[in-house]
């Protein structure tokens, strides 16, 4: 069995499906259905009550938050199909942000202030034509390029 042998002299800032802050908040679970939900990604309403799915251009849940409990593993029909890094299994209870600070990979550079939108891939984006707008949300942070941390303000 490997071991763990080299750590780093400090933690990282951020990682995305992190709360971001301290202030009050609202989540909600969910079970996943459909697809794994990795920590960070933007969720909508699945098929069947208190269920969601990977957001695909339908109805704005929240954003999955990170669990260090969830195990990734989908299962149907009582066997393991699959199993995902750092997400949500298919069939698992997914801890949902519907309100507050949660950190995401942001899809282009965006500036604190910017109204937050998603593209039909479940992108964070600051651009408004052709995505879907995240009603009452706004980038609290700024990066200077894509693929960076962010932090998005729900509510």
């Amino acid at each position: 069995m490997a071991l763990q042998n080299t750590y780093l002299d400090t933690q990282p800032a951020a990682i995305a499906g992190a709360p971001a802050t301290m202030l009050p908040a609202t989540e909600i679970s969910r079970t996943i259905e459909g697809a794994a939900v990795a920590f960070g990604k933007a969720v909508e309403q699945g098929a069947t009550d208190k269920s969601a799915k990977p957001f695909a251009g339908g109805n704005f849940v929240g954003i999955a938050l990170l669990d260090r409990s969830a195990s990734g593993l989908s299962v149907t029909a009582g066997q393991v199909t699959g199993r995902a890094i750092d997400a949500f299994g298919v069939g698992e209870s997914a801890r949902i942000r519907t309100k507050g600070d949660v950190w995401v990979v942001a899809a282009v550079a965006v500036d604190a202030g910017d109204g937050v939108y998603l593209t039909d891939a479940g992108a964070f984006t600051n651009a408004e034509a052709d995505n879907t707008a995240i009603s009452g949300a706004r980038w609290d942070t700024s990066t200077t390029a894509a693929g960076q941390l962010a932090v998005v303000r729900l509510g």
